[in-house]
């Protein structure tokens, strides 16, 4: 029986009976921060088992899951995977053990045919009634039946004792029994062993209880049913094979490794421990890379990085050397095509991100770690035994080293890592993101856990008439539930009804006011926790209390803006599909007032050419003055009707489609323009890589156009002015050339002025046409011109008194002092500097034959000095480098070379005189030392 038909078999038996049949959820959970990626069947029925959007009681699904926990037994073991499906089937307050038990048997032994006497059981030690019905009512014999306590058969394992609060209870697990000749062959050889002669294929979880504080089970009024079937392990079962990655899961990925390494499976354990650890891996990562998950240094971003690195590790030991990893997709894609047609579709584009990690890797390998390994040996030579945090993190910041591969280098290098320092650093680099609410939507439910939180959002309207319905108090680090607050105290608000948008689908939160008979508040932020929305802000006067009537108002100007934005990026989304291709998918989005990102799923970066098309479509449509029209309708019909829906996103039954004409149309709940002239005008700022595959766009509309045009004319204006100073300055005899540049440049500059200095209400696309396309690239290449001209006549200028110089040479040698047998020439050298300094020095070095030279110039608030000592000196003990910084301290200055030549800079210009008087009596201290 193969994989496809064990799992429609499975969902197929339980819709008979009477189960809805829920597809995979998505591998990267949606609203959980709990989870980095989705480790079970239960996950997506959390809601559900909480008693919330219960729209059916029984429910079977075939969960995509990812667990990293036991990373480096994959490959070793039969059984381990990072990726697997889970089987299962839920009651939520429906049916409980009996139904459960039985089915699973019938299923097993009826459905699948597995042999009742291949099969044992496990039993909560307590758990009578589970232990009854296996042998009672299923016919199990007692031998076959174990019990075990609170780690192995109760979930969450030691709840009892080490919590967490929350619903709990027993489990029943089914083994399948290989024989005795797989096994140790010990007597009393049963689940418990840790041989291989069982394997675990489904458990079973009766969650019967609450725990609360002190380890008290308090049985819960409403009973649910929670199993978990590795459809991998069954696979292996009835297939016959010892393990899971014999299975025609696996067999067609490892006979494609094989032939692109050019190695022999089934002769070799480590060998086959390296394959199969590459084809677990690889599933993985196309399937987490298809729900939207990117390699990077961070979060799930890091484990997508870190089965890359593995992979690749893995393949070196085998002899592969260049990426290969991607080739493997296509296979992956055909053999999970029954289940999951689409990752058929998307191949190419899984593909890319993976060999783009993988090209990322190699060049990290060659160029970065030779770094790192010099690093670590200095640090031993300075016998030293740790690595300082400040090092830690500039590898891993700067260059994104990930922290275990600097931790495996140190480690042959015989040293430890300072982990505290670098989480210290790592934390202050967090830390300067802006703050935020400590109150999550989790502790909001469980403080007011007894109130109807369900706010109804009134979407068109700014101000309105609501009722409080519970109020949340933050102090000194603590949230508490209070049923009144006064001035000064900053709070949270749940409100029966409001006018303000809550942080949700990555549009920020209205602001604006609440009021009341004596009260008034100042709303700073908004966040919307599933059905209710929290409005957090500080009271400024009076007292606001549970059950009062408030005035809600939105600070209106600022949703405007906040609508053109959001408007905006379902435009940008279009324009990107059409330029770049249809494979474009949203990532993410920030829409705020001032400024809108947009995160999108391609590999290679945009032409200038193409994102100036992307630019310019957008405005085409702003400009068309579209209708955006909304509709409410059922998720499936949504997408039917090719609406975009944002991938991994869980959506209601019902949702709302933003429409633009024939433009765009979006699964949206935020809030829009009516007509897209709203938005005015839209320039994109930047475009940069944000991961590997996924690419950001940072943009503005609106008034903020206005503002930024205007810094930016200010900025290059001021630039243009530096630049013909710097000329005038460097070549004062092109006066002439300068004039005429600045004759033809007045007219262009007039209109630049005057675009800067619109009101915001007049500027409009055609002044920004003007100024990117017209004034700007005049002035650009200007500047660019006069730069480099001012460049050129500076080298010049420094190649002309060179040479002056190297004439004065016999006169510096002549007026060169002798200190105790040393010959010392120590002078300033007006107008010059570091560049004109060390050539000189050179020059007077091989003059001289024997000698101390110390040479000093000044500039504006600063002081350059070089010194330099001939070979001879050298060995006697005189060091240019020891000279150069005892001299600097005079000029309030530091710094240091080599033993012939060194440099150094200093803040004191008017102490120059004394720093180079100041080398005769440091000469004579040295030389009598």
């Amino acid at each position: 029986m193969t994989v496809d038909q064990i799992r429609k078999k499975f969902l197929d038996f339980f819709k008979k009976r009477g189960h809805a049949v829920v597809a995979s959820d998505s591998l990267i959970p949606k609203d959980d921060p709990t989870l980095l990626f989705t480790g079970a069947g239960m996950n997506q029925f959390k809601d559900q088992f909480m008693g919330r959007n219960i729209t059916f009681k029984r429910a079977a699904s075939s969960q995509k899951c990812l667990r990293t926990g036991d990373l480096d037994n994959v490959g070793r073991t039969a059984g381990h995977h990072t990726f697997f499906e889970m089987l299962g089937n839920f009651s939520f307050g429906d049916y409980f053990k009996k139904e459960a038990i039985a089915w699973a048997w019938e299923f097993l032994t009826k459905d699948l045919r597995i042999p009742e006497e291949r099969l044992w059981v496990s039993v909560y030690k307590e758990d009578d009634e589970a232990y009854d019905i296996w042998k009672k009512a299923i016919k199990v014999p007692a031998e076959r039946i174990v019990k075990f306590g609170d780690k192995d058969n109760f979930w969450p394992s030691e709840v009892k004792e080490h919590g967490p609060n929350g619903p709990c209870g027993p489990c029943s697990e089914i083994f399948f029994d290989w024989g005795t000749d797989a096994g140790c062959g010990e007597k009393g050889c049963d689940p418990s062993c840790g041989c291989d002669r069982f394997v675990e294929v489904w458990n079973l979880v009766f969650t019967q209880f609450e725990r609360r504080e002190g380890g008290i089970l308090k049985p819960l009024p409403t009973k649910n049913i929670d199993t978990g079937m590795g459809l991998e392990r069954l696979a292996a079962v009835l297939q016959n094979k010892k393990t899971n990655f014999g299975t025609d899961l696996f067999a067609h990925i490892i006979k494609v490794i094989t032939k692109e390494i050019g190695v022999h499976y089934g002769k070799d354990v480590q060998t086959d421990s390296h394959i199969n650890a590459i084809a677990d891996h690889i599933r993985a990562l196309a399937f987490a890379i298809f729900d939207g998950a990117r390699p990077s240094n961070e979060g799930r971003g890091f484990v997508m990085r870190k089965l890359v690195r593995k992979s690749s590790q893995r393949a070196r030991a085998l002899g592969v050397h260049e990426p290969f990893m991607y080739k493997l997709i296509p296979v992956v894609a055909n053999v999970m095509k029954g289940a999951y047609p689409e990752l058929v579709r998307r191949r190419e584009d899984i593909a890319e991100v993976i060999l783009s990690e993988e090209i990322s890797l190699k060049e990290m390998i060659d160029t970065h770690l030779p770094h790192v390994e010099e690093e670590f040996i200095k640090i031993r030579q300075e016998r030293k035994n740790m690595v300082p945090g400040a090092v830690i993190f500039r590898f891993y910041d700067e260059k994104g080293i990930p922290l275990d591969l600097i931790e495996e280098k140190a480690s042959s290098a015989g040293l430890k890592l300072d982990t505290e320092g670098f989480g210290r650093l790592l934390e202050e680099q967090k830390n300067r993101s802006r703050d935020k609410s400590k109150v999550s939507g989790s502790i909001f439910f469980e403080k007011l856990s007894d109130v109807d939180l369900k706010t109804e959002f009134l979407y068109d309207i700014v101000e309105a008439e609501a009722k409080v319905r519970g109020i949340l108090r933050e102090s000194a680090g603590k949230t508490e539930r209070v049923k009144s607050a006064t001035a000064g105290e900053i709070i949270h608000i749940a409100l029966d009804r409001t006018t303000f948008y809550g942080e949700s689908g990555g549009q920020a939160g209205d602001r604006g006011q609440i009021s009341g008979k004596g009260f008034n508040m100042c709303i700073d932020d908004a966040k919307k926790y599933e059905d209710t929305i929290d409005h957090i802000g500080k009271v400024l006067k009076g007292t606001v209390s549970v059950g009062d009537t408030v005035e809600v108002k939105i600070d209106v100007k600022r949703r405007e803006k906040i609508k053109a934005n959001h408007t905006a990026t379902h435009l940008l989304q279009s324009a990107l599909k059409k330029v770049l291709g249809d494979h474009v998918q949203q990532y993410g989005s920030l829409v705020e007032e001032d400024r809108l990102r947009f995160d999108f799923t391609h590999t290679l970066k945009p032409k200038d050419s193409q994102l100036e098309r992307i630019e310019d479509l957008v405005n085409e449509n702003i400009k068309k003055n579209v209708t955006v029209t909304t509709k409410e309708m059922d998720v499936s019909e949504a997408k039917r009707s090719g609406a975009i829906a944002l991938f991994g996103e869980k959506y209601k039954e019902r949702v709302l489609v933003r429409s633009i004409g024939d433009i765009s149309k979006e699964l949206c709940g935020g809030t829009h323009v009516k007509k897209t002239g709203e938005i005015d005008i839209f320039k994109v700022l930047s475009e940069s890589s944000i991961a590997s595959g996924v690419r950001r766009i940072e943009a503005l509309t609106k008034d903020a156009v206005c503002s930024w045009a205007r810094a930016d004319i200010k900025m290059l204006l001021g630039d243009y002015r530096e630049a013909l100073k710097g000329i005038k300055k460097s070549a004062p005899q092109e006066s002439g050339m300068v004039g005429k540049i600045e004759e033809y440049l007045r007219p262009i500059i007039f209109r630049s002025e005057a675009v800067g200095k619109k009101r915001v209400e007049d500027f409009g696309r055609d002044d920004l046409n003007a100024w990117l396309k017209e004034l700007k690239p005049e002035i650009v290449r200007t500047v660019e011109d006069l730069s480099k001209e001012a460049k050129k006549m500076k080298k010049v200028a420094k190649s002309t008194k060179l040479n002056d110089l190297r004439k004065e040479l016999e006169i510096f040698i002549k007026e060169a002092k002798d200190i105790d047998g040393i010959r010392v020439i120590s002078r300033e050298i007006e107008g010059a500097d570091m560049g004109i300094l060390r050539p000189l020095i050179d020059n007077i070095k091989k003059s001289i034959g024997s000698g101390v030279i110390l040479l000093g110039a000044r500039g504006d608030a600063r002081v350059d000095l070089v010194c330099g000592v001939t070979e001879d000196l050298i060995k006697k003990g005189i060091d240019a480098s020891g000279l150069i910084k005892r001299i600097a301290l005079i000029v309030g200055g530091s710094g240091g070379g080599r033993p012939d030549m060194a440099q150094a800079g200093g803040k004191d210009p008017a102490r120059l005189k004394d720093a180079l008087d100041g080398i005769f009596k440091i000469l004579k201290e040295e030389y009598k030392r």
